[in-house]
């Protein structure tokens, strides 16, 4: 009698486990079920923000739900990356952000205290081209021509639009002995502001640059290798600055976000990078496509982070 009721709560808590195990399956399954936010770390109208929206579109469509933006400027990126930790990991809060933004800008600003373990990745879409540039019309068509006409003109002016431009312009002018002017702007957008009006001789760009070929010329590829829309024009590396700084526009969870949740998002990424709007989008503002799934993309995260403690280590550089 004994070992018959033992058997019968033993099939009870079975059952009763499998019963939840079931529920919970299709709860999970519906998601989405409602909107979806993707932050972006930046104002609109930059880089990241141009991607994020057609992005938003195509993989809402994808998951039958919508996705809207919210841009979250401040500190390359660094306020939205901070958002997102805090966020609940439901999968309804999302981040598009440069893979940048985690693997440097914590190495230069004291306050982004977040590391790259805090998060899930589930995906990388495409490649920024960062850049030195500066106005069409300026006399002088690569770095070399830059610094001798800052040398014969103090006081030049260069728009910084985050932490990893100014370190760039302080590696220049430590080397150079320079006196160039910082002008710090918000975003790719205030880059462009700047840019456009003539207020700046020089600008670190992301790649939002090449969106206005007759307005913008290229001075220095910030890439580890010359860019498709500037073949001649040769690296930083190249012009004896040992430093380049490749990154990606990454999708971000929470840390603790399920893993059929990522596995859907994942999913989504890897569709919408072959969506002929995701991959018009690429060519037409040159940013080369570029698609890693969850696990490349946690990897190339960890690289980025290495290489960068290495670049921040060799330059002397310190937070602030």
């Amino acid at each position: 009698m004994k070992n018959s009721m033992l058997s019968n709560l033993g099939l009870t808590f079975v059952a009763a486990s499998f019963g939840t195990a079931v529920v919970a399956g299709p709860a999970l399954a519906e998601y989405p079920d409602r909107p979806i936010t993707m932050m972006i770390g930046y104002k609109a109208g930059g880089g990241t923000d141009t991607v994020g929206r057609v992005l938003a579109k195509v993989m809402g469509e994808d998951l039958g739900q919508q996705i809207n933006i919210l841009n979250k400027a401040g500190a390359g990126g660094g306020i939205a990356t901070i958002k997102l930790k805090k966020a609940k990991p439901d999968g309804y809060t999302i981040l598009l952000n440069p893979s940048t933004s985690l693997t440097l800008n914590p190495y230069l600003v004291k306050k982004l205290t977040y590391r790259i373990d805090d998060y899930t990745y589930a995906g990388m879409l495409t490649a920024y081209q960062a850049a030195l540039v500066a106005p069409i019309d300026r006399p002088y068509n690569n770095l070399k021509e830059f610094l001798a006409y800052a040398k014969k003109n103090p006081g030049t002016k260069y728009a910084a639009l985050n932490s990893t431009a100014r370190m760039v312009m302080n590696v220049i002018t430590k080397d150079s002995g320079l006196d160039i002017s910082i002008v710090p702007v918000k975003g790719g957008a205030g880059m462009l502001a700047v840019v456009f009006g003539g207020q700046v001789d020089l600008a670190y760009s992301g790649g939002i640059h090449q969106q206005h070929p007759t307005k913008i010329k290229l001075i220095a590829a910030g890439t580890s290798s010359r860019q498709p829309l500037g073949p001649n024009i040769p690296t930083l590396r190249e012009d004896g600055y040992d430093m380049s700084f490749d990154s990606f526009t990454t999708l971000i969870v929470p840390k603790k976000t399920p893993k059929a949740i990522v596995a859907k998002l994942e999913a989504a990424l890897a569709k919408a990078a072959k969506n002929p709007d995701i991959i018009a989008l690429s060519a037409r503002v040159s940013f080369p496509m570029a698609h890693r799934n969850g696990a490349d993309a946690t990897a190339e995260m960890h690289r980025q982070w290495r290489d960068y403690g290495k670049l921040i280590k060799a330059t002397g550089t310190t937070a602030k």
